[in-house]
Protein backbone atom coordinates (compact mmCIF):
# COMPACT_ATOMS: atom_id res chain seq x y z
CA UNK A 1 0.00 0.00 0.00
CA UNK A 2 1.85 3.36 -0.91
CA UNK A 3 -0.14 6.89 -0.75
CA UNK A 4 1.40 9.97 -1.30
CA UNK A 5 0.56 13.73 -0.77
CA UNK A 6 1.73 17.04 -1.50
CA UNK A 7 0.65 20.14 -0.04
CA UNK A 8 2.73 23.31 1.70
CA UNK A 9 5.24 22.50 -0.82
CA UNK A 10 5.95 19.88 1.12
CA UNK A 11 5.72 15.97 -0.64
CA UNK A 12 5.34 12.76 1.58
CA UNK A 13 4.68 9.14 0.89
CA UNK A 14 3.22 6.61 3.37
CA UNK A 15 3.56 2.77 3.16
CA UNK A 16 3.27 -0.52 4.68
CA UNK A 17 6.68 -2.28 6.01
CA UNK A 18 6.18 -5.47 7.35
CA UNK A 19 2.69 -4.44 8.49
CA UNK A 20 3.86 -1.16 9.78
CA UNK A 21 3.06 1.99 8.37
CA UNK A 22 6.02 4.27 7.51
CA UNK A 23 5.93 7.80 6.95
CA UNK A 24 8.31 9.66 4.39
CA UNK A 25 8.51 13.44 4.15
CA UNK A 26 10.83 14.50 1.74
CA UNK A 27 12.12 18.69 1.45
CA UNK A 28 13.43 20.60 -1.56
CA UNK A 29 17.01 20.94 -0.09
CA UNK A 30 19.36 17.67 0.03
CA UNK A 31 20.92 16.78 2.90
CA UNK A 32 23.77 15.00 2.85
CA UNK A 33 24.29 13.69 6.46
CA UNK A 34 21.15 12.18 5.88
CA UNK A 35 22.26 10.57 2.72
CA UNK A 36 25.73 8.71 4.49
CA UNK A 37 23.47 7.55 7.27
CA UNK A 38 21.33 5.86 4.94
CA UNK A 39 24.12 4.59 3.32
CA UNK A 40 25.50 3.26 5.94
CA UNK A 41 22.64 1.51 7.49
CA UNK A 42 21.60 -0.31 4.73
CA UNK A 43 25.57 -1.45 3.70
CA UNK A 44 25.22 -2.81 7.36
CA UNK A 45 22.23 -4.41 7.22
CA UNK A 46 23.38 -6.12 3.93
CA UNK A 47 26.53 -7.48 5.42
CA UNK A 48 24.96 -8.77 8.26
CA UNK A 49 22.89 -10.56 6.03
CA UNK A 50 25.70 -12.32 4.24
CA UNK A 51 27.40 -13.33 7.20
Amino acid sequence: MLKEANGNNKSSMTMIVEGREVALHFSDEPNTQIVVKIKQALLGTYLAAKE
